[in-house]
Parts: C-alpha cells; sequence; structure tokens
C-alpha cells in the first residue's frame, strides 16, 4: 500500500500543470534545466519529459527530513553560484554553454580526492527519478513486465542492457 501512494504521488507530481511545493520559482526553473541537460531528449523521452522536476520537488517536499531539505537547498544554490557564468545565469546560457558549464562542475564533483561534493547527490538523484519513471524504466531501459520464459542470472552482455542499478542508494 505505501509503495503504490509514493507511486501514485510521484505521478500526481510530474503532472505538467503541477506547481513546486518545495522550490520557489527561480530554484524550479534551474532545476528543469540542470535535469534536461544531465538526461536530455534524444529518440527516448528525457529527464524534462519524465517529470524528474517534479519528482525532486515531491522527493524533498514530502519525503526528505529537514536536514536533508537544508543540505539540497543550500546545494542548489551552491551550484547555482558555480555554473554562472560571465554571459549569465545558469537558466539564460544556450544549451552548449550550459553542457560545458554543467561538464565542468561534473569533472570536479568526480575528481578523485573531490570529497563530499553536492552534485554527486544531486546527479544521483536525477538518475534515480529517470530510471523509475515508466520513460525511464520502458523506454530507455526497454522493460519489459511480462517475459516468455524466466532467465536468472543473465550477463548483461546476453540482453544488451540493464532495467536498474542495483549500487544506488538514496540515502533520503
Amino acid at each position: 500500500r505505501l509503495l503504490g501512494g509514493i507511486v501514485a504521488r510521484a505521478s500526481a507530481a510530474a503532472d505538467e500543470d503541477a506547481m513546486p511545493e518545495f522550490f520557489d520559482d527561480e530554484q524550479f526553473a534551474l532545476l528543469e534545466r540542470l535535469v534536461d541537460v544531465i538526461i536530455p531528449e534524444t529518440d527516448t523521452p528525457g529527464a524534462l519529459g519524465a517529470g524528474v522536476h517534479h519528482f525532486i520537488d515531491m522527493m524533498l517536499s514530502e519525503w526528505a527530513a529537514p536536514a536533508r531539505q537544508a543540505r539540497f537547498t543550500a546545494g542548489l544554490q551552491d551550484l547555482r553560484r558555480r555554473l554562472q557564468a560571465p554571459q549569465g545565469a545558469f537558466v539564460e546560457l544556450s544549451t552548449e554553454q550550459q553542457l560545458e558549464n554543467l561538464r565542468r562542475v561534473d569533472e570536479a564533483a568526480f575528481a578523485p580526492g573531490a570529497g563530499d561534493d553536492f552534485f554527486r547527490e544531486f546527479k544521483r538523484l536525477v538518475l534515480f527519478g529517470y530510471y523509475s519513471s515508466e520513460a525511464g524504466a520502458t523506454v530507455e531501459l526497454q522493460y519489459e513486465p511480462l517475459t516468455p520464459d524466466y532467465k536468472a542470472c543473465v550477463p548483461i552482455d546476453d540482453i544488451g542492457r540493464a532495467w536498474f542499478w542495483l549500487g544506488f542508494c538514496l540515502d533520503l
């Protein structure tokens, strides 16, 4: 019952007309651009189309502890500062400039010895939100809920894809 409620709530949060509950308009605009640049639409839906920005807003509003909410607010503010360019705010830059700035932040966050960088936590949440959405699971990863034969422990090379990243840890 609890899982069904989470899924139903996440679907409602992803409604395009839904207003953010946790973020203000400026933060939400940044969140929208970040998820879109991290997982853009290609021949499969992107994170924006999957409603990941609404999912993150819902998770922080309804599920995260106050300390996690404060860390996320401060982390997003710091990320905004780090993504700022001489040409303007991140949301005002061209897609190419946004990608370049985000790549620089990503490389620093995942560099050896980088420590506890907020961007790593943020990116994990974007990936979790996307790959547990209907678009991420069924279109991108091509999950098939019913298969003719059950085959346990199939090497990924035999099927060419994974359904979910088992090493993921959300820590909300």
